[in-house]
């Protein structure tokens, strides 16, 4: 009995020992996840490889503190040490703000966002006719109030009556648009890809195509008197599905399968690493207060967020609440749609329509107004 009781004791002191081991070890590793987004020592797409990984670090750290506080054992302490030294970085995962109420005299400009997926075009083809959700995305997507309408992924055919959406919304008001067409694209009855809508007039416009359907496109909007510069941007795809993997009923599939994930993921983080610079050029020239908007296809713990975050501020820290995850596919739990707005607007409220499934994103809008001129 006593050998039992000491075999025992060994082999949970082994066992405690191995998984203090491993919560050193992811102490030193959260650290070396902070120092790379605070100090930005490096934009090499490894960095943000590890970068993607700090909310589950944090989950881990969660689960050790409530593991070791289980056995009332002080090293509960570093886990929640590691926690709270990330403090800058929470207002990028979870949001506390209230709504706001524009002074008197102010008039609030609203800004919607939505990567459509093509407002399911794809499932049109084969049965020459629009799906439930076709119609749904679209009839929202024209309905909803606000002046300034930014879409990814615009579909648009004058040849399909259901799929007649500029006219739409030429009828719901909008009168001015932009958009940025895919290279080949030359068929006049068509317009698909990035587009910007607009109950104000646009004085000016330009862009960059980035892919077939990405790009970045810049609108100068008089809105009421008031300019703004709205950058339209919907940067290189993610193109990763993490389904598939777990769907995969060989081993050899599973590797093939996260292979394939690691490698789109490389491609992505270099690809979106230059373009972000295409984008803080138009900010850098406006001569107007700008709001970035649209799908980064980057989470707020990569070196594309971070870099806009210090030309401009987030309007989802600033105005949004709870965590207000973009992504309605899995991984399901991380924000990659964005609005950053810079001096000369503030923001009153951020909102993510979670409740409107019809696309693989979820809308997104900014409510703001513009700030008055100190002399």
């Amino acid at each position: 009995m006593a050998t039992r009781v000491r075999v025992g004791g060994l082999i949970g002191t082994f066992l405690s020992s191995l998984l203090w081991s491993l919560n050193l070890l992811l102490f030193l590793y959260t650290l070396l996840l902070y120092f790379l987004l605070y100090k930005l020592p490096t934009e090499h797409w490894s960095a943000s490889l590890l970068l993607i990984t700090m909310p589950v670090t944090w989950m881990l750290h969660i689960g050790f503190v409530l593991s070791w506080s289980l056995g009332r054992s002080w090293r509960a302490l570093l886990s929640a040490v590691s926690i709270l030294a990330g403090f800058l970085f929470w207002p990028r995962t979870i949001a506390y703000n209230v709504p706001q109420v524009p002074q008197t005299g102010h008039r609030p400009l609203k800004v919607l966002s939505f990567n459509t997926t093509g407002f399911d075009a794809d499932a049109y083809w084969k049965p020459r006719r629009l799906s439930p959700k076709a119609r749904q995305v679209i009839t929202w997507s024209v309905e909803q109030e606000a002046p300034i309408k930014c879409f990814q992924e615009f579909y648009s055919n004058t040849n399909i009556p259901g799929y007649r959406v500029i006219q739409r919304l030429r009828d719901a008001g909008y009168s001015y648009y932009a958009s940025l067409p895919p290279k080949g694209t030359s068929q006049p009855d068509q317009v698909i890809g990035v587009v910007t809508f607009s109950r104000y007039p646009i004085l000016n416009q330009g862009g960059e195509l980035l892919q077939h359907l990405n790009g970045v496109l810049w609108t100068d909007i008089n809105a009421g008197g008031d300019t703004i510069r709205i950058i339209n941007v919907h940067l290189h795809s993610m193109g990763i599905r993490v389904r598939k993997v777990f769907t995969q009923k060989e081993m050899e599939g599973v590797k093939s399968e996260t292979k394939d994930i690691l490698s789109s993921l490389k491609e992505g983080f270099i690809e979106r690493r230059e373009q972000v610079r295409i984008v803080e050029k138009y900010v850098a020239e406006s001569p107007y207060p700008v709001i970035v908007t649209g799908d980064l296809n980057e989470t707020p713990y990569s070196i594309v967020y971070e870099r806009l975050r210090r030309r401009l501020r987030n309007a989802y820290e600033d105005g949004g609440r709870g965590f207000q995850f973009t992504l309605n596919r899995a991984p399901r739990f991380i924000r990659i749609d964005n609005q950053f707005y810079s001096a000369g607007l503030q923001v009153l409220d951020f909102v993510t329509y979670r409740d409107v499934p019809y696309s693989d994103h979820f809308p997104i809008m900014g409510t703001y107004v513009f700030e008055e001129v100190k002399n």
